[in-house]
């Protein structure tokens, strides 16, 4: 068996045309059908009945193209491991994501490169913003998906995912749980709790405090857990963002919209990653998260 004739075989499979194939494949139909010809000869069963123009794929097919697809990932990533020890690539993915933001996308993107790419080990770290920033910076991470809070540099590829809505969360006992809608300088009495590492917390506070305005007390947790467990003991307001403007939710912890002069507040979310440092896994990855935010983000 030859490798091409694997591929088109899969090809058609997956297309559930030739003619389809063929397009992909940038070859000619004749070449596609000859190819699959040639493999069932040599295998010396069908794979497909074909009925005219069309066909089904034989039980004996869909067992060859299931495994053989799989084989053939497994023969890519092989190709691009043996290229990277050959041009010292990287051969494994590493991504950082901003701890503070609530949505799924990040987990899903994950996933989704795994199930692509089984025999690329992915490790996933989160962290504050600033503690991801160093994070690349040094070279522990490949890719971060985070808010924006520097001007954009010509040294990264800079792709806009989305802005994400602005809203505080409080407990149902906290003064201000009956609000429809908070602003920072009705906040000012009460606490305000940041996810941090204890070595970014000076960061944090002076973010909060000098470029969005919160003049609160600030106490730290170390986990969106801990500080959702700070939240539901009265201790103060956990702000988080959100890609979906929902309004006010919540029953013992309370979500409440967090609003300037223009009306809701936003943050904008990217994902960045060096353009020395670009690859194969990375831009894939960006990709696939993209994908998941509804489109295929842009510099």
């Amino acid at each position: 068996m030859e490798l091409r004739q694997i591929q088109y075989f899969c090809a058609v499979v997956e297309a559930g045309s030739f003619t389809r194939a063929a397009e992909g494949l940038l070859v000619s139909q004749s070449a596609v059908s000859q190819q699959v010809k040639a493999l069932e000869a040599e295998l010396g069963f069908p794979l497909l009945r074909r009925h005219g123009r069309s066909f089904d794929v034989t039980p004996a097919g869909e067992l060859f193209a299931r495994k053989a697809a799989g084989l053939l990932e497994q023969l890519e990533d092989l190709r691009y491991e043996a290229e990277g020890v050959a041009n010292g690539w990287a051969t494994t993915l590493s991504v950082g994501y901003l701890n503070r933001y609530e949505g799924w996308e990040v987990q899903a993107a994950v996933t989704a490169f795994c199930a692509r790419h089984p025999h690329i080990p992915v490790h996933a770290t989160a962290g504050s913003h600033d503690t991801l920033y160093h994070l690349m910076l040094r070279h522990d991470v490949d890719v971060l998906f985070s808010d924006r809070r520097r001007a954009l540099s010509d040294a990264f590829v800079n792709r806009h995912l989305l802005d994400g809505w602005q809203y505080v969360e409080v407990s149902e006992a906290s003064p201000v749980a009956w609000a429809e809608e908070l602003t920072v300088a009705e906040l000012a009495q009460l606490p305000c709790i940041l996810i941090a590492a204890a070595d970014q917390e000076d960061v944090e506070r002076e973010h909060y405090r000098d470029v969005l305005g919160f003049r609160s007390e600030f106490l730290f947790a170390r986990s969106r857990e801990e500080g959702r467990m700070m939240v539901a003991g009265n201790r103060g307001f956990m702000p988080v963002e959100t890609r979906e403007q929902t309004g006010r939710t919540g029953s013992a912890i309370r979500r409440i919209p967090l609003v300037g002069q223009g009306g809701q507040l936003k943050s904008e979310y990217y994902c960045y990653w060096p353009k020395d440092r670009a690859n194969r896994l990375v831009e894939e990855f960006a990709d696939i998260l993209a994908g998941m935010f509804g489109g295929d983000g842009g510099e």
